[in-house]
């Protein structure tokens, strides 16, 4: 596929100078010297349109086995795909994340189910666990966290490690 991120760039980029107005093909439709260019720009256009980045309108000859654009916009994900800070997307597209008691008890229960440990300490960790109120859960899954957030930079560390060994 003749996917080329530096004219897709180009093309948003042009677009976005026009905003909220539509440009009309002739005026943004780039590197067509050859009917090989372009296809690839037009299969980039696709690319774009189908992503939701610009909004396409596109001719309407008969005969033609793939319609030709006439015009295009820049939509707000194609703007927001421009922004080095994501735009409005990234503010309003923040997601919480609840964990319900039960859920964080499963998966405690299943990582004590899971672990090394002697048959007799699973069962009197698994039994405490068990019996926790929601509150003791709640506080038991924060600490969690932060050990695990503690411990990132080495799980990075072993990623990169890892990593290493299978390039060479």
């Amino acid at each position: 596929m003749s996917l080329d991120r530096a004219l897709q760039h180009q093309i948003l980029r042009r677009l976005e100078l026009e905003y909220p107005a539509s440009v009309s093909a002739p005026h943004w439709v780039i590197g067509t010297e050859t009917e090989t260019a372009e296809n690839v720009v037009l299969k980039n256009i696709y690319y774009l349109a189908d992503h939701g980045l610009i909004n396409v309108v596109f001719s309407k000859e008969l005969g033609q086995k793939i319609q030709r654009p006439a015009e295009a916009r820049i939509t707000h994900h194609g703007l927001d795909f421009l922004a080095d800070d994501g735009g409005l997307s990234a503010i309003l597209g923040v997601v919480t994340v609840k964990l319900h008691e039960d859920t964080l008890r499963q998966l405690i229960t299943s990582k004590i189910q899971a672990s090394d440990l002697p048959a007799e300490e699973k069962n009197s960790l698994l039994q405490t666990v068990k019996e926790l109120p929601g509150e003791a859960i709640k506080h038991l899954s924060e600490k969690l966290l932060d050990l695990g957030l503690e411990n990132a930079p080495r799980a990075v560390s072993l990623i990169h490690k890892a990593l290493q060994y299978v390039q060479s």
